[in-house]
């Protein structure tokens, strides 16, 4: 194989190895940011869910406390309250707001817990026609403690959509390390590959070259034989065989000059 083929063939293996390890670093690039892209965007969705389940059913629960204990005995309460439109939309699609299984599971109790606030809430729009005290008596006694309970598994889906947020960012991170490692290997395998293919020059085109150099000077500037051997079977042992006979023609000649 010629020294142009050589050059050409270790330029082209080196420009495959970057080329292909380039080709994997930006495909884990990209494919770890649609992945952050999505869980990000799920967890912050399910917070929000979790957030504004828990914000309409505090405003809903003190609407009810408004109308039945804290307006009084001659003020008539508004009986739209007790239909809860806004709470009951808030909860029409909640399975389809979380994504992860404990966060399912969470919202599962939820909606059991919703279903048993809603069934005494029911009881509201009788509860009205009562007296005051009995409205009180019901609404601290028999609504505000399933409210509490109710409550208490919001707050706790609120607390599982927080905590797969923190778990998931742990997880991007040590995913990003893991994407960065195609681009460190190819960057170690380039340089790899620089240092190859400098030995591969150095020791089949430079070295020859430059015992050919000092074969020449020798017998230029010091009158010795010139007595270089090449291993390379391509045109730098060409060229050694043609520079050794040319010397030794030239000797020949100036030994006849001699004569």
């Amino acid at each position: 194989m010629g020294v142009k083929r050589k050059v050409l063939l270790g330029c082209i293996i080196l420009a495959a190895i970057l080329f292909f390890s380039s080709l994997i670093s930006v495909y884990e690039f990209t494919r770890m940011n649609r992945y952050v892209t999505g869980v990000i965007a799920d967890n912050i969705r399910s917070i929000n869910s979790a957030r504004k389940l828990l914000s309409v059913s505090e405003q809903y629960n003190v609407s009810l406390m408004n109308n039945l204990v804290l307006a009084g005995e001659s003020s008539r309460p508004d009986i739209s309250v007790f239909q809860g439109e806004e709470l009951v939309a808030s909860f029409e699609n909640l399975s389809h707001s979380f994504v992860t299984p404990a966060e399912r599971a969470a919202a599962d109790s939820v909606l059991y817990a919703y279903s048993a606030y809603m069934q005494v809430v029911s009881e509201a729009e009788q509860m009205w026609e009562q007296d005051y005290a009995e409205r009180q008596h019901w609404y601290f006694n028999r609504l505000q403690p399933v409210y509490l309970k109710f409550r208490g598994y919001m707050t706790q889906l609120t607390s599982i959509c927080q905590d797969a947020l923190v778990e998931n960012s742990q997880d991007i991170r040590e995913g990003t390390y893991r994407s960065l490692m195609p681009g460190v290997v190819s960057v170690l395998v380039g340089l790899i590959m620089v240092l190859l293919f400098n030995y591969y020059l150095n020791y089949f085109v430079i070295n020859p070259l430059l015992r050919v150099t000092a074969g020449i000077k020798g017998y230029r500037y010091h009158g010795r034989s010139y007595a270089v051997k090449l291993d390379n079977d391509d045109e730098l042992e060409e060229l050694n065989e043609a520079v050794g006979d040319i010397v030794e023609q030239n000797q020949s000649y100036k030994r006849e000059l001699e004569r």
